[in-house]
């Protein structure tokens, strides 16, 4: 490696600090924090009409919206900071697989600002678990990251009581009912008496379809816990939002506009 290489390398790791560039435009940030004001005002927080059960954005406020309905059942109530979309959505491929860590300082800080809104008043946080082989690869579990800068942030503790004691197909491309299918017997609860009667709050990174989420917690209440609510960093929409965009471009195609 050459000295400019090495000097380079050397100050990316021992003197550069994410804060000073905007982790969404790129650009020189000196505001203190890793996004810059004028992108903040952008990002798309899942602040509007939401379900009142699963957390997603809706078109008008709901218990049960047609996503969740007759489907998360094991959870009580989940929540989301961001609805899953442009930029947050490329912020957390960065975080999970381009080894951008430090954004689980970010996203934790919403995260924990988001539990104390709703009153979840868990007894601790659980995270969704990777098998040793596969965050061997990764060389760290985004969730675990998450619910370590909540925890420090509110005081509430993480429990280490659910491992995935398999692995699995990757869900991005799975329907819920074939991922609900690939997750069977992939996680199980370590310390059961630790669970019994408790309130607990697992911590993740996305809510798609809700099944990882929703087999925890199936474990967790065969375990005896009393309630389990989900907080994640974003969601996707309901179907009913899906469905009508959909059906806006299909009709923007048809006349001539795209």
């Amino acid at each position: 490696m050459s000295f400019v290489g090495w000097l380079k390398k050397f100050l990316r790791l021992h003197v550069y600090n994410p804060e000073w560039q905007c982790s969404v435009c790129g650009e020189e940030n000196f505001d203190g924090g890793f996004v810059c004001k004028e992108c903040e005002k952008q990002l798309p927080y899942n602040d509007g009409y939401i379900c009142n059960h699963c957390g997603r954005k809706t078109t008008v406020d709901e218990e049960y919206c047609i996503t969740c309905k007759d489907s998360l059942i094991a959870i009580d109530k989940a929540r989301s900071v961001f609805n899953y979309e442009q930029p947050v959505s490329r912020l957390i491929t960065s975080f999970k697989y381009s080894n951008h860590r430090y954004l689980a300082e970010y996203f934790g800080d919403k995260m924990a600002l988001l539990y104390l809104k709703n009153y979840f008043n868990a007894d601790f946080f659980v995270y969704v678990p990777m098998t040793e082989k596969a965050e061997r690869k990764r060389g760290y579990n985004q969730s675990r990251l998450l619910a370590q800068r909540i925890s420090y942030k509110t005081e509430v503790p993480v429990l280490d009581c659910i491992a995935k004691v398999k692995d699995t197909k990757r869900q991005a491309k799975l329907g819920r009912k074939d991922r609900l299918k690939n997750l069977e017997g992939a996680f199980r609860v370590t310390d059961r008496k630790a669970v019994k009667d408790k309130t607990i709050v697992i911590i993740d990174d996305v809510t798609t379809t809700g099944a990882t989420a929703e087999t925890i917690a199936n474990r967790l209440r065969k375990a005896g816990a009393k309630y389990v609510y989900l907080l994640t960093v974003a969601s996707t929409p309901s179907y009913d939002i899906k469905a009508k965009k959909g059906k806006k471009q299909n009709h923007r195609s048809k006349n001539g506009i795209i």
